[in-house]
């Protein structure tokens, strides 16, 4: 055998090796390629997840603001009730104790009215009007 055939054999086992290597490249690469695809996908469906729970956490607060001014007006409503009530209910108890004979200086001191609204409950009483059954 000569040495140039030694020297071919050994040239065509080289490309032979190196069109392996190539075609094991080739295919490693298609791989990588398939799992970036793969991977922006998933990239894209997660901002579409995060901007969708951002919108319901903005579309939430929203609605919390809506609800904590909702009940703050029901709060200041329902103390304007008690008040009003509270107010409806001392001048009843006034009159009550008109009709038992209580004097306008003892509605002063029991159910907290000033002097003219006692002298008022007083004579309402004396002429029968507003009169608690």
């Amino acid at each position: 055998m000569s040495i140039e055939l030694v020297l071919l054999g050994l040239l065509v086992a080289c490309v032979l090796a190196q069109l392996v290597f190539s075609w094991q490249q080739g295919k490693r690469l298609q791989q990588l390629e398939q799992s970036l695809a793969a991977s922006t996908a998933a990239q894209a469906a997660q901002k579409e997840l995060l901007e969708n729970a951002s919108r319901a956490v903005v579309s939430l607060h929203q609605g919390v603001n809506a609800l904590e001014q909702r009940l703050a007006r029901t709060a200041q409503r329902q103390q304007d009730i008690e008040a009003r009530s509270a107010s409806q209910l001392t001048y009843e108890q006034a009159a009550k104790l008109v009709q038992m004979g209580a004097a306008p200086e003892d509605l002063v001191k029991s159910c907290g009215l000033s002097q003219a609204e006692a002298k008022l409950v007083s004579l309402m009483a004396a002429r029968g009007v507003g009169q608690v059954s």
